[in-house]
């Protein structure tokens, strides 16, 4: 069996999955400072030239690969329509996106994936996941990915990424995931219930507010004040000024999932969390997460086809797996 890669570009860091049957692996690479600017790639050429140096010196090897499109960059939903055949529903699907595309729909790509039939679903609708994105920004990521030597061949949003990681246990009777993606300038919150997307929410903070509590205090700029983070220089993450903002991102989980099960689904069988990103890694935080919503954290290796992957580098790649899976 061929190995896939998959593909998780953040603010921070690129996230790079192999995955080979049983098998995955996790290489997180940092990136260069000022190579991305509020999310995107600021220098397409050095980051081609970046991707194919950094993928030489780790041998990772492939050429066909997934990339997660960044949650500013796509728009995905749940989408009901009335019973039509696939030319009409070509022809309909660009007006569920109407604020998005701003009446321009022929500069966007479209797609969709039929959902399974709920008890509740009317038989007279259709209801499906659907996305949105740019085409100008789809092929700027193609040429990209040609430009590091790789044929870039799927690209999915977060949130069906999240759903191929929960497509097996789903199967096993298992309906309900909470995902919290703890990035760098936000926290992106997805909860699935079966095979459709129930609630999403990005909060804007993130481990970056760590870096700058960690500057202030130690009086460094934010890039270094980051590999202090990930290193609990002096303890830095122990002291006050963090753990409060441990508490502003804890608070704001918290809101919105108290507003998804009081408010839309107080039949909520919720259990547990399942911490993503950088920010996974830090336990001080996710620590003050789960004490404050009072659920565990749950183990991602229940997911993903790896049980040899440490949970440190699950938490960081589960995207980047996930695009790469199917």
């Amino acid at each position: 069996m061929a190995c896939k890669l998959g593909f998780d570009i953040g603010n921070n860091s690129v996230k790079i999955a192999e995955v080979n049957g049983e098998h995955s692996a996790v290489h997180e690479i940092r990136m260069p400072e000022n190579m991305m600017d509020d999310g995107e790639i600021a220098m397409p050429n050095s980051f081609s030239a970046f991707l194919r140096q950094e993928m030489r010196t780790r041998k990772i090897r492939g050429r066909e690969c997934a990339l997660v499109l960044p949650a500013r960059q796509v728009i995905c939903r749940l989408v009901t329509l009335p019973r039509m055949n696939v030319e009409q529903l070509a022809l309909n699907l660009p007006y569920e996106f109407n604020e998005f595309v701003q009446n321009d729909p022929e500069r966007f790509f479209f797609d969709y994936a039929m959902c399974e039939k709920a008890p509740e679903d009317d038989p007279e609708q259709m209801y499906m996941m659907a996305a949105a994105a740019s085409k100008d920004r789809i092929t700027q990521y193609i040429r990209i990915f040609s430009g590091a030597g790789l044929k870039l061949k799927t690209l999915l949003p977060p949130e069906m990424a999240l759903m191929r990681l929960t497509e097996r246990h789903r199967a096993q009777g298992e309906s309900e995931y909470c995902f919290v993606n703890l990035g760098q300038d936000t926290v992106n919150i997805t909860i699935i219930k079966n095979d459709r997307v129930r609630a999403m929410r990005q909060i804007e903070i993130g481990c970056s507010a760590i870096d700058a509590a960690i500057a202030d205090k130690m009086n460094i700029d934010p890039f270094l004040a980051g590999t202090y983070k990930f290193n609990n220089f002096q303890s830095v993450l122990d002291t006050f000024e963090v753990e409060e903002v441990y508490q502003r991102i804890a608070i704001e989980i918290l809101r919105v999932v108290n507003f998804y099960r009081f408010n839309f689904h107080q039949d909520s069988e919720l259990h547990g969390l399942y911490l993503l990103g950088g920010g996974a890694a830090i336990s001080q935080l996710t620590g003050a997460i789960c004490e404050m919503l009072e659920m565990p954290a749950l183990p991602l290796s229940g997911l993903i086809q790896a049980q040899d992957l440490e949970a440190e580098a699950a938490a960081k790649g589960a995207l980047a797996i996930g695009v790469a899976m199917g």
